[in-house]
Order: structure tokens, then sequence, then C-alpha cells
């Protein structure tokens, strides 16, 4: 429909146009010869008045030639003929000569004769005028206060026109307004006069258009003798415009007309041929949007082989290809594209369609492969994708029923949906499933096996829904990995379990300690050997629950690490002790160290934590020479690519690298090569027994002469007793932590140290490491 709209507008339109550009261009051109048809008019009709003028002036000169060369006027002016006047000049006299005055001039100038007919003040007013007029074959116009006068003036003589002048004859005639518009009803022309004192300031004849349908033309007569003019005017219709107008206006109806049918014409035959065939196409387009069927295909009734014809097996064939897209898409969207295995939306499809079963009961088998870890960062990624791979094969060739499904949920997670009303069963064939997992599997030329932790829940006893019981099997899962990794556990045997329900409670409680102010920092110092300035602390976060009391560091740590907010945790650590050192300082206390603890969590996301520290850094004026950011040994082996990165960025920032707790994981002294790190902390156990035990002593000597050749800063932690501090002055520059010097403090414990410690040497020069 809007199409077919926008089609009757744009000729509709088109039309309009041709309209307005024909009457705003093409008719002032039509037009044009009209107007100057109707000026040529007015001006004829101007040279009308002009003709009837100087015809009235011939017959004035005429009459007066006559009766100023005539015997009887001629005796009179030389003093005979007394019955001149009365017997020739009365007042039909004037009346029919059209006349108003008569005078008579002799040789000597004397007024002999001088009669009028009306014009009383005007007598007056141009006697002197006249009387000063000489003879002139033409005649004079001479302005009054209300009319213009035609006079002649002409010589008198004797009837033979032979002989002396007698004098001069004078005949005026009144050119009155009446008498111009007897003039303007004889001409057939609406005329009007007006007498207008002073120089006329335009020309003879001038031209007006007084609107669209009248026009008006002025004809001056200007005086012989003073300034004064006679302004005549012309009104008329503009007949040839008018005329001209009218069959231009008919010829735009018609015209209008005729376009009006051309636009019907043509929108009749553009939809017919197209726009109906083109909206047709529209909708079935978006029924088939609307509906989502993309196996509907559009159908037209013209096959003619033209565009439109072409563009619906276009659509057509744009709609087999975005099918079969669809079943393609919809076929990778529901697989893995590893391993082949159905996916997670998949595997939801397959859920859907067991529990469609009358009575079903579906177990949820959800497997992670213990050590995948290990493999995947020794052997590297493609190693890691082709053990997954043959994981898969295992799994898919150990499904032998249609209501057995198994899917890769992402990473080294699967799962397996077993239609199993018999519990029996279902503990058999789990059995069977992790004992066919635990084989060794060929990765190219090397032999290796994984172990699988196995979390059991079932639908719809442990959740009404696909994500229920999914969350259900992870949580058993989970559980089985902390419990040892390699076995199968059961959500419902979780219910009994006071230690699964005392982490979960911790872990709920943990969210909110940051939050509540719960979780606080002890510092533990550092000192030199002597003892006799200290160095450094090492910052230890503690957590006073309110209801449990104090939880040491080992049990809720590892929590907030599976529960994803250790990060949130570890910033917070890093801040507030990089802001008590920065207050230790500003209270004149000195500029010591500060050690902080790193997770495998912030180390992942080291550009986080890097972003961070920057921030910190920067917010608090702090020397990132100053600050010491310690990687525990045990997680190397499994991050060892990550932690290597996390260690150089922080180097490059000048912040101190520390091993924690060396020698009790898989480093080996060759691993500090290829390792970032510029100070080393040997763990308790290396001191423990110490100088007791020869072999103890004899290691933890080398040890030190080893790093001490490598250029380690070296930091003994445990150091307890007198014995062992004398063993570590005698064999090393190592500094101390431990009880021996003191035990971790509050804020103000350590500030009271700093301060006796300040007191005792102010003499000595402030040495920091």
């Amino acid at each position: 429909m809007k199409l077919q709209k926008q089609t009757l507008w744009v000729i509709g339109g088109s039309m309009f146009l041709f309209l307005i550009l024909l009457t705003t261009l093409i008719r002032p051109m039509l037009l044009s010869d009209a107007l100057a048809m109707d000026e040529e008019s007015m001006y004829k009709d101007m040279d009308r008045i002009s003709n009837a003028i100087s015809l009235e002036e011939d017959l004035l000169t005429r009459l007066n030639r006559d009766w100023a060369q005539w015997d009887d006027t001629y005796e009179f002016v030389q003093g005979g003929n007394p019955d001149f006047i009365t017997s020739n000049i009365d007042e039909n006299t004037f009346m029919n000569n059209r006349i108003w005055r008569v005078m008579a001039v002799d040789e000597d100038g004397g007024l002999v004769l001088d009669r009028s007919y009306g014009f009383e003040p005007e007598k007056e007013l141009l006697t002197d005028r006249l009387y000063g007029l000489e003879p002139s074959v033409h005649p004079y116009l001479i302005g009054g206060e209300n009319s213009f006068f035609m006079v002649s003036v002409q010589q008198i003589l004797p009837t033979s026109n032979i002989g002396a002048p007698a004098g001069k004859l004078i005949m005026a005639r009144n050119i009155s307004h009446n008498y111009i518009k007897r003039l303007g009803h004889d001409l057939s022309l609406n005329l009007s006069s007006a007498v207008i004192g002073g120089l006329p300031d335009r020309n003879m004849r001038t031209l007006n258009i007084v609107n669209e349908e009248r026009m008006s033309g002025s004809y001056i007569l200007s005086s012989s003798i003073e300034s004064s003019y006679m302004n005549l005017t012309i009104d008329k219709p503009r007949s040839y415009y008018l005329s001209k107008r009218d069959v231009i206006t008919k010829f735009v109806l018609y015209l209008l007309v005729l376009l009006a049918v051309i636009a019907i014409i043509l929108y009749v035959m553009l939809d017919r041929l197209m726009i109906s065939r083109v909206t047709s196409l529209s909708k079935q387009l978006n029924q088939i949007r609307s509906s989502k069927d993309i196996s509907s295909r559009v159908k037209w009734h013209l096959h003619n082989g033209d565009e439109i014809h072409n563009l619906g097996n276009s659509i057509n064939g744009m709609l087999d290809s975005a099918e079969k897209s669809h079943r393609d898409i919809s076929k990778m969207a529901q697989h893995d594209q590893l391993t082949g295995m159905l996916n997670r939306y998949g595997i939801i499809e397959e859920f859907q369609r067991l529990a469609k079963i009358d009575n079903t009961s579906i177990a949820f088998l959800f497997f992670d492969l213990d050590g995948f870890k290990r493999i995947n960062d020794s052997l590297g990624h493609k190693m890691g994708d082709i053990l997954l791979k043959k994981v898969a094969d295992r799994l898919r060739s150990f499904v032998d029923t249609e209501n057995e499904v198994v899917a890769r949920m992402g990473g080294d997670e699967f799962l397996m949906l077993i239609h199993a009303s018999d519990a029996a069963h279902l503990e058999m064939r789990a059995g069977q499933m992790i004992e066919e997992l635990k084989q060794n599997y060929e990765l190219h030329d090397i032999k290796t096996y994984v172990t699988s932790s196995v979390g059991v829940a079932r639908y719809p006893s442990d959740g009404a829904s696909f994500d229920e019981v999914l969350q259900a099997a992870d949580i058993a899962m989970y559980e089985a990995k902390r419990k040892g990794k390699n076995q199968l556990l059961h959500y419902h045997d979780l219910a009994g379990d006071l230690d699964y329900k005392n982490t979960l409670t911790l872990e709920n409680d943990l969210k909110f300690a940051l939050k509540n102010n719960e979780l606080y920092l002890d510092y533990q110092p550092i000192y030199t050997s002597a003892k006799d300035q200290m160095t450094g602390v090492e910052a230890l976060i503690r957590w006073d629950h309110p209801v449990k009391g104090r939880i040491p560091p080992n049990i809720f740590i590892p929590i907030a690490e599976n529960g994803n907010f250790i990060s949130d945790i570890g910033e917070w650590v890093l801040e507030e002790s990089i802001k008590q050192t920065v207050q230790w300082r500003d209270s004149g206390l000195g500029q010591i160290g500060v050690a902080v603890n790193v997770s495998k969590m912030q180390m992942k996301n080291k550009d986080r934590f890097l972003e961070k520290l920057d921030m910190l850094l920067d917010k608090y004026e702090f020397p990132a020479e100053e600050l010491q950011v310690e990687i525990t040994e045990s997680d190397i082996f499994f991050f060892d690519g990550e932690i290597v990165e996390f260690a150089e960025e922080l180097r490059k920032k000048d912040v101190r690298v520390a091993l924690d707790d060396f020698g009790v994981g898989t480093s080996t002294l060759f691993n500090l090569k290829n390792m970032p790190v510029n100070v080393v902390k040997i763990d308790r156990s290396f001191i423990q027994n110490v100088p007791s035990e020869e072999f103890d002593s004899k290691l933890l000597k080398g040890l030190y002469q080893v790093l001490d050749g490598i250029g380690m800063y070296v930091i003994t932690e445990g150091v307890e007793t007198s014995e062992q501090v004398a063993f570590i002055r005698a064999n090393s520059t190592s500094k101390i932590q431990g009880f021996y010097f003191s035990r971790p403090l509050k804020p103000d414990q350590v500030a009271l140290l700093l301060q006796q410690e300040s007191a005792y040497q102010q003499a000595a020069s402030d040495v920091r490491y």
C-alpha cells in the first residue's frame, strides 16, 4: 500500500509541477503579447484625442479667419458699420460656433470689441493675456482657473485680402471638463480632465497598469504662455490581456483534465505491471518474516520473464539459501566445533525430548577431567584439543541407547543424560563411564591418562528445570573434586554433609564480608638478621566472622577462589596495605616496604590487576620499588606461562617479585633461570630442624650460597629460635621473618616498633631494602 501511495504521489506531483511550470514560466510569456497590444491600443486612443483636438484647432482657426477677413469686420474696426455688433454678434453666435469670447483690437491697439458667453471669472483673468497675443497661424492654448482655452488670433483684412491690416481679431473656445467628456463620448472613451498649475514632470503621453483588469493613460495639453497644463486621463479595460487570460485559463483547465486522465491511466498501468506485483511480493515476505517459516516461498501470477519475475525467482533462491544456512547454523549452534558433540543448546533439546516421556527420571552426570590443565599447559593446547577429541570419541562409543545423550559443556566439562528409573542401572553405567575414561590416551608418541570427578543430580527430584538440575550436578562435581577427585558424588548425598553445608555457608558469608568490614590486615615485620632495622612488612589478611569468630586464611581463601570473588578481595588488600604504609611514612616513621600475596585468579586476570596497581601507585604516590608481590611456588606448575607474563609486567614497573614458600612445590633451582623473580622466600620447612639436624643445616647453607651466587634477594620464613638466627647470620645475608622477632601485628603496634627503632637508631642512616 505504501508503494501504491508513493507512486500516486509521484505521478500527481509530476503533473502538479508541470502545471506550476506552465503558469509561472509560460503563462507570462503568452500574456506579454497581450500587454503590448493593450499598450498599443492605448496609444492609438491618445492619437485619436490628439487628432480631435487638432481638428478643433483647425476649425477654430478657419472660423476666426472667416470673421477676420470680412469687409464688415474690416469696416467696423476702422470705425464704420455701426450695426456690426447687433447684426452679427449675439448669444446664438457663441452657441452655434461653440466659442467663448470674441475680441477685436484696432491698428492703434484700441479694444473695439469684447464679447463673451459664460466663464466670467476667467474673463477678467484672461483679458490682458488675450490682448497681448500676436496673430498666428496656429491657435494658442491658455489655462484658466478651472478650464483650458483654445485661442485663435488673426489679422483683420478686407475680404479680398488686399490692403493694410486694420487690427487683429481674437476668438477663444473653451476646453472645459464637459467638453472633454463630450469628446470622450464621441470617441467612445472614458475620458476625464484636470487643470494643473506648473510645468508637467512627465512625458506628454504616459501609460499605467491600474490592476489586472484595467489600465490608464495620460495625455497632457500644455499652456502656450504660462506654467499650467491640462491632464487628460483615459481609463479603459485591458481587453486583449483579459481575453488571452481567459483563453489560457480554459486551456489550463482542459490540460488539467487531460493530465488527470493521463495520470489515472499511468497509475493503472504501473499498478498492473509493477506496483501490485511488488506489493504482493512484499506482503508474502512480511508473512514469512512474521511466521519465521523460511520453508515458505513467494508466488506471483504474471510469468512474463521480466525483472519482477526474476526478482521473485531471486527471492526464492535467497530463501532456499537461507533455509540451508539456517539448518547449517542450527547444527553448528547445537554442536561443539572441536569434538562434534552436542553443546549446551543441543542437549537442552534432547532433555526436552526425554522429559516428555511419562514417569521419566533423567540423571545428569556432570563430570570434569582431573589434571587436564596440567596436560594443556605442559604439552600445549594442541595436545589438549587432541585429548578432548579422544575423550569425546570414547563417550560417543559409550552411549548405547537413544535414551542416553552426551554433550561437551565447555572446556574439559562434559554432561551425560541417562533415562534411568533404575538406580542400580544408573550406578552401573556411571561406574563404567568413569572406568572407560581412566584408560590411557595416546597423544602422538606420548601416553597419558586422566581421571574424572563426576557430580550426579536427577530430574525432577533435584530440580524442576534443566538449569536447576545442571546446577545441582555442577555443585556435586566440584564437591567431588574438593574431596580428592577421581570419584562420583550424588547431589542428594550432600544434604547430610555438614562439611559441605559449612563451606556453602562460609562462601555466602564471605561474599558480604568485605562490604560488612569483617576483613582486616595484620602486618608481620621483616628484619635484617641482626635486628637492627625493620626493612618491611608482609600484609596478612584476616577474617573476623561475626558468629564463627576468626576464620583461618587457609579455609576462606580457597572458598574465595572457587567463588570467583578473590580478585575483589585481592584488590582491597593491595590498596589497604599501600594506604597503611603511606600513613606510616606521612607520620614521620620512614618509608618501609610492603609485601602482598596474589592469587591464581589475579594472575590469570593480569590486565585488571595491573590497571588497579597503576592507579594505586599514582593515587598514593607510593614508590613501586617498595612494593613486593609474592607468588606461591605451588602455582608455578599449573600456571607457568601466565606467571612468567605476570611477573615480567611487574618487573617492568620496578615492582619486586617474590617466589613464596620456595622448596615445598615442584620447582627446582633451575626453574629460577626462567622465572623473572628477584626475591626468594625460603619456606619454614628448611629452617625448622636447623641447626640440630646436620643434613638440614648443610642443605640450607648450600641453598644460601646458590641463591647469593645468582644474585637473589633472600628472606627466610618461620624463624623462631635464637640458634636459627645465629645460623642465618653466620651463613647468609638473608632477611628474617618469623615469630622470633615478631608475630603479625596490628598497624598501631607496627607504628610503635618503628618509633622505638627510630629512637634507638637516631644516628644511623635510614637504609631500606
